[in-house]
């Protein structure tokens, strides 16, 4: 699951040509509900596991954890099938305890563990696959971002990125990159090394805040990262 970092780390992605059904749309509050995010399917053992954004699954500081959330892989409302191969109920939610407490932007990562479900009712990784995840490399990467942002089809279908993503200050341990994917973006896939053949690569970030010049920014993903992935795997 978990990948170590090349030397040459910046190299030009190729335009997103093939949209992964291992991606998908995050209802919070049921499905088509008005309130969701982004999120994508990660390779662990348990083949449950989800990694979207901390504030998809917990509002931060002060706040409460998000219920009934619905992923749906690769949904789009202008198909007559919107769900192409169903609809996976969480199970179990989790967040860093700096994102619940602090809402601390370099720990806005969340995992959503979920029930068997789809079409053929078994695990989404089953069903749609699982990215990889990469960890404790630069800031600065090569990288394709999918997402449902609301400033785009009002988020009714998944669009893509594409580009290098820069360190952001040195204030923080976060990745940027202009993309100008609003609302509903967020939680999406971060992807190094993606292949438009197989539709799968390393989720390097995930889509965390956009601000007024379009520009988004991610969390740096490092070894606590892939220990909160190693605990929702085990949540089920």
């Amino acid at each position: 699951m978990a990948a170590t970092i090349a030397t040459n780390e910046i190299n030009a992605p190729d335009p997103v040509t093939n949209f992964s059904i291992t991606n998908g749309k995050l209802f919070i509050g049921g499905y088509e509900s008005g309130s969701w995010c982004s999120a994508s399917a990660i390779n662990t053992s348990s083949k449950r596991v989800l990694i979207t954004a901390g504030h998809c699954v917990h509002t931060g500081q002060g706040g409460t954890w998000h219920s009934n959330l619905v992923f749906v892989p690769r949904y789009n409302a202008f198909n007559a099938d919107r769900d192409p191969v169903g609809r996976f109920q969480a199970y179990r939610l989790r967040t860093f305890n700096e994102w619940m407490n602090n809402s601390n932007l370099n720990r806005d990562v969340g995992w959503v563990t979920t029930f068997s479900g789809g079409d053929w009712n078994t695990t989404v990784v089953d069903t749609v696959g699982g990215h990889g995840m990469a960890f404790n490399g630069g800031t600065g990467f090569d990288v394709s971002i999918f997402g449902y942002p609301s400033n785009h089809d009002g988020g009714n279908r998944m669009w893509a990125c594409w580009g290098t993503a820069v360190d952001n200050s040195i204030w923080d341990n976060r990745s940027k990159i202009t993309c100008n994917f609003g609302g509903g973006s967020s939680g999406g896939p971060w992807i190094w090394n993606y292949s438009n053949a197989n539709g799968l690569g390393y989720v390097r970030s995930v889509m965390s805040t956009v601000d007024g010049a379009g520009v988004n920014r991610g969390p740096y993903f490092d070894t606590a990262v892939r220990d909160g992935t190693d605990a929702a795997n085990g949540d089920w």
